[in-house]
């Protein structure tokens, strides 16, 4: 019984293991990694770049494929600190951070600087060698020791030039006398950083100036670069002894002065016709005006066509020149400064980043042209007298007085010799002083409505004996071009602007300011918290709301936009 159950069970054992589906383990084979072709050639790499930086013969640069390269001291010293190997490509399948750096080089030229500059023709020329150049037998490693010092030699020079500018700005014709502040970079390590950021173009931005403009001032150049080709002028001109003509008068222009608006950006009507249109046209044009400095009075006058027709290369120049200027400015201003723009013919104070008085001004002549520079204001003089300074007195006050000898007394102006005497001017032969230009006096204007300086005066002692200043010529700042001083810059509200530099001093009232701007002698009031002031020459910005364009006065414009194409 025991063997007939134990038969049965052995054979239901056996059926059913003949009976189960074989299962065939298969064992995995083991697939070997990509190579790495960058790290199975650093060394051979590294050689390529360390031979290429000994062998600089003395007092030449760094060449690559006949490309020089300028970073003659950065170049050696970040590769040096690294041995020499390579920092742009990690692996031969990812040139990511490459393209990104080529194509942040191409978008250059919206900042004004030209990528030609920056290798862009040798870099594209490499990356695509590299491309085709990813077999462990036709492996050449020159392209890449030759791409990444390129690379480095672009983003030193780029960032060099986004940071202090391109052009040296001690060497032009116009002095630009405002001094930076900028912390010198370490840019070796700051490339360092960027061979490990995510984002090159926001790594970048790091160099930008700090106005807050700037970024939409390189958006505006890329919108306006679209617009360049269909560019076209209305050819308005006024009627004979016209100043200026209105839409509500004259219709004939309408259409056309439509049409360019909406071409430029300060119309979105598609139709104009004699309803509410009309109005809308009308604010459009005043848009215009505001935006390029203007009395916004909707009218078309001389200013207001030029800015009309102001061709779109034109302002692209514009923008790219005054980018440059932004990146000559200091970093950081003290909380309370003075900005006064002479093309915008503008003075603000500003205190903790808020603009506290906004005002007109007048500045220099062109023959006589308000210079470029900062100071420390530390003085204003209420009622003070004016001393004729040498070129005004030989070429203006002398023949005056030689044509007319009451021409003095109408001034309200003394004759003084060394030791302050007066002396009487019908003892003079201004004739004489006239044809010799030999004048051993001064002439000094008393205080009173007619003084030259107006009730008070803002010193910040500089060489260029340039100050601010009240002026009896009211009307003046009622024009859109204000180019009518001697070189001091005129100011709209000065009884505004001494108030807010006295109002932490308890002597000084609205009442007592007012009675010393009043008085017969002049008053000397010592700053109890100097005030820097920078006077600056800017034809285009953004001030976050719009792009602004001025009339460039000086003509200033034209020698900086040569010197950013130029290849240095």
């Amino acid at each position: 019984m025991r063997t007939s159950i134990f038969s049965i069970s052995l054979c239901i054992f056996l059926f059913n293991c003949s009976s189960k589906k074989v299962e065939h383990v298969t064992t995995p084979i083991d697939t070997p990694a990509p190579i790495n072709l960058i790290e199975t050639h650093q060394e051979e790499i590294a050689t390529i770049i360390r031979e290429t930086i000994e062998n600089k013969a003395p007092e030449e640069r760094y060449i690559i494929l006949e490309e020089e390269l300028y970073s003659s001291v950065l170049i050696p010293q970040f590769y040096a600190n690294r041995g020499f190997i390579n920092g742009w490509i990690s692996h031969i399948d990812s040139l990511e951070l490459v393209d990104q750096f080529i194509e942040y080089i191409s978008n250059i030229k919206y900042h004004g600087l030209q990528p030609e500059h920056y290798h862009l023709e040798k870099l594209n020329t490499l990356r695509d060698t590299i491309r085709i150049n990813d077999s462990l037998e036709t492996f050449n490693p020159y392209p890449i020791a030759q791409i990444d010092m390129l690379l480095s030699d672009a983003f030193f020079m780029i960032s060099s030039h986004l940071y202090n500018g391109k052009v040296n700005s001690e060497n032009l014709t116009a002095e630009w006398g405002i001094r930076r502040n900028k912390p010198e970079l370490a840019l070796d390590n700051k490339l360092k950083q960027l061979i490990s950021s995510p984002s090159c173009v926001e790594f970048m931005k790091r160099f930008y100036p700090k106005h807050p403009g700037y970024e939409n001032m390189v958006l505006e150049a890329k919108l306006l670069e679209d617009k360049v080709a269909t560019d076209y002028t209305t050819r308005i001109s006024l009627p004979k002894n016209q100043q200026s003509i209105t839409i509500w008068e004259d219709s004939s222009y309408i259409l056309l002065v439509h049409q360019k608006l909406k071409f430029l950006g300060y119309s979105t009507q598609d139709t104009i016709d004699f309803s509410d249109s009309l109005i809308g046209l009308f604010r459009s044009i005043k848009a215009l005006q505001k935006a390029h400095g203007l009395n916004a009075d909707g009218k078309l006058g001389k200013n207001t066509l030029i800015a009309l027709d102001q061709s779109i290369e034109d302002k692209i120049n514009a923008l790219y020149v005054n980018m440059e200027r932004l990146r000559w400015l200091p970093d950081s201003l003290n909380k309370r400064h003075i900005l006064v723009n002479i093309a915008d013919f503008t003075l603000d104070f500003v205190t903790n980043q808020d603009t506290l008085v906004h005002m007109r001004t007048v500045v220099g002549k062109d023959f006589r042209q308000t210079p470029v520079f900062n100071a420390r204001m530390t003085y204003l003089v209420f009622s003070p007298t004016w001393t004729v300074p040498p070129t005004i007195l030989i070429n203006d006050v002398i023949p005056s007085v030689a044509k007319d000898i009451n021409y003095l007394a109408s001034k309200n102006m003394k004759v003084l010799d060394a030791s302050g005497k007066s002396i009487d001017p019908t003892t003079i032969d201004w004739k004489k002083a006239k044809r010799s230009g030999q004048f051993p006096y001064r002439i000094r204007q008393e205080p009173g409505e007619q003084n030259a300086l107006g009730r008070v005066k803002f010193m910040f002692p500089n060489k260029y004996s340039v100050y601010l200043h009240d002026t009896p010529s009211k009307e003046l700042f009622a024009r859109d071009e204000r180019i009518f001083s001697s070189g001091c810059i005129r100011i709209e509200k000065p009884f505004e602007l001494a108030q807010l530099l006295l109002e932490d001093t308890l002597l000084w009232s609205a009442d007592s300011i007012r009675g010393a701007m009043s008085a017969a002698q002049a008053k000397t009031v010592i700053l109890e918290e100097p005030v820097d002031v920078y006077i600056f020459y800017l034809t285009a910005w953004s001030d976050g709301k719009q792009m602004n364009y001025r009339q460039d006065i000086y003509g200033r414009d034209t020698e900086i936009l040569a010197a950013l194409k130029e290849r240095k």
